[in-house]
């Protein structure tokens, strides 16, 4: 029989629970199934089930021929979608987690504009910057800021990205200007993030050479919206991607500090698996988010 056959029944017989549940959906007679099943563990030279009269039960060779047979039933059907959605009007359901910093910034915006254009398609948007597993949390794309870690997804750059230092003209008055990178060791620096690293601010002398400064201060916070508050709110010196900022600081609500100092430049990205075809409306929308954002 084919391969390829008996780890669909196989799968069946698992996501089911009895090999009578599995004949049923499968539309094939119950000795039918478990012939299957029983030439696929032949072929494998292994038991994958342990039948007892009341349930079955994986073996560890079972679990893990059900793991690739998961993303080998996955990739079948987004092929099929693929092929179907081509054919007609992009839709389905998109699930995509998003910082904080993204949606507040106008990205958000973008993925409202993106609906709008494309009503049959479903958004279910998680805004997180936690690094998820989009496997298993069924999650189709994420967008990062900044440097990534390494991992086994697959990146796509969709914009240039540079960070900015700014504060509200109240803070600065009560306060003072800082000058260079270093007098910020003596400000109240709101920061973003948990990580360690996102209390050591990176910058570039006049002369090339690149240094951290580590600052410290009264709030920190996970939540973008809450930082993006506060630095509105003058109570502290915010460092964030540029986009998160701009609009403040044209409307001159915010002053942009230590221009003369650059920041390194990073990228706003989208991560998905690598063993995972993107479905057309997947793509759709990460063609648009990189054109709009580069417009």
């Amino acid at each position: 029989m084919n391969f390829l056959t008996l780890m669909e029944t196989f799968a069946v017989v698992v996501e089911t629970g009895s090999f009578t549940a599995a004949a049923e959906q499968l539309g094939l007679s119950k000795a039918f199934v478990s012939k299957q099943v029983s030439a696929l563990e032949k072929e494998l030279g292994t038991r994958l089930l342990y039948r007892t009269t009341r349930k079955l039960s994986l073996s560890e060779e079972g679990t893990r021929l059900y793991n690739h047979c998961q993303l080998i039933m996955r990739e079948a059907q987004n092929a099929r979608a693929e092929i179907i959605e081509s054919q007609s009007t992009p839709r389905g359901r998109i699930n995509i987690t998003i910082p904080q910093s993204l949606i507040i910034s106008g990205v958000g915006s973008l993925l409202l504009d993106f609906q709008a254009q494309y009503p049959d398609i479903k958004l279910n948007v998680i805004a997180s910057g936690r690094v998820e597993d989009l496997v298993e949390k069924g999650i189709d794309i994420a967008l990062r800021v900044g440097q990534l870690e390494d991992s086994t997804l697959i990146s796509r750059k969709l914009a240039d990205c540079t960070f900015q230092v700014v504060a509200a003209h109240s803070y600065l008055e009560r306060n003072g200007e800082p000058t260079e990178p270093a007098d910020l060791t003596h400000h109240n620096c709101l920061i973003y993030g948990e990580s360690r690293s996102n209390r050591n601010w990176p910058f570039q002398l006049p002369d090339g050479e690149f240094i951290t400064i580590k600052v410290k201060g009264n709030l920190t916070c996970n939540d973008g919206t809450l930082i993006y508050n506060a630095v509105l709110n003058g109570q502290g010196i915010g460092y964030g991607p540029g986009f998160l900022y701009a609009k403040p600081v044209a409307d001159g609500k915010l002053k942009s500090l230590l221009t003369e100092f650059s920041q390194p430049t990073t990228a706003i990205s989208a991560l998905y698996p690598q063993n995972r075809n993107l479905s057309r409306r997947v793509r759709i929308l990460l063609d648009y988010l990189a054109e709009r954002l580069n417009s």
